[in-house]
């Protein structure tokens, strides 16, 4: 059977289900598939892999204190591995154990028993979705060593903790990223950065770069006020 080496091959699935042998099953199905596969039948060990390094993860922890919804819960809390799809498994089928499942973060419920023919497609139509969100994310991403600008997310951080910008800082520090070792007259920021420009002094534009500096850390010095240029993010 040929495998379209650009799409499995790199296709890694972690099955966590206490239903030892129906894993395995699936395991030889998947394998059989081209695809790289794991079981592990029990939820806490499971959250010792490393999970970010799996393309999808399918759970089905049925009959456990530590069931699927709270093991899916605690993939999505987990900042390394909460944008692995995860596909929940279950004999339950109602409309509340669906909804119960997305809620919990889960990127699709297949009820059992399921044709592993359509299990596959599944999995196959979840990884292609999420590895074109990540393709469309990773276009809208700035990058300055350390300091990662999601423009698409709308959020700032520094060796991945989080920069708490205002509205304002956060748009004049993507227009510093975006156009590094360009400098910019405080008109233009002000352009920018503010819906309403009208009233906004050339000192309220000093301040929130003087505030994005300190919120910066060692990244502020980068930010550089030229006489006769203006502002800008130099290398």
């Amino acid at each position: 059977m040929q495998v379209n080496e650009t799409a499995q091959d790199r296709t890694k699935i972690l099955i966590v289900d206490t239903d030892t042998m129906s894993a395995e099953l699936l395991q030889l199905r998947f394998e059989s598939e081209g695809f790289q596969c794991k079981v592990i039948a029990d939820g806490h060990k499971a959250h010792e892999e490393p999970l970010a390094d799996y393309s999808l993860i399918l759970v089905d922890l049925s009959g456990k204190d530590y069931g699927s919804l709270a093991f899916t819960t605690d993939v999505k809390r987990n900042p390394d591995a909460f944008n692995v799809p995860v596909i929940i498994l279950s004999k339950k089928s109602t409309e509340d154990d669906i909804v119960n499942a997305l809620d919990a973060g889960a990127d699709d419920f297949i009820s059992k028993p399921f044709s592993t023919r359509e299990l596959i497609a599944r999995v196959r139509a979840v990884v292609r979705r999420r590895r074109m969100m990540n393709s469309r994310r990773s276009s809208n991403v700035v990058k300055f060593q350390d300091l990662v600008l999601d423009l698409g997310a709308g959020t700032a951080s520094f060796a991945s903790e989080k920069l708490a910008l205002t509205r304002t800082e956060y748009l004049i520090l993507a227009l510093f990223l975006r156009n590094r070792n360009n400098f910019f007259e405080r008109a233009e920021i002000r352009h920018e950065a503010w819906d309403d420009e009208k009233g906004v002094s050339d000192r309220a534009v000093d301040t929130n770069i003087s505030r994005l500096r300190k919120k910066l850390g060692d990244y502020g010095r980068h930010i550089i006020n030229r006489q006769g240029f203006g502002y800008g993010f130099v290398d």
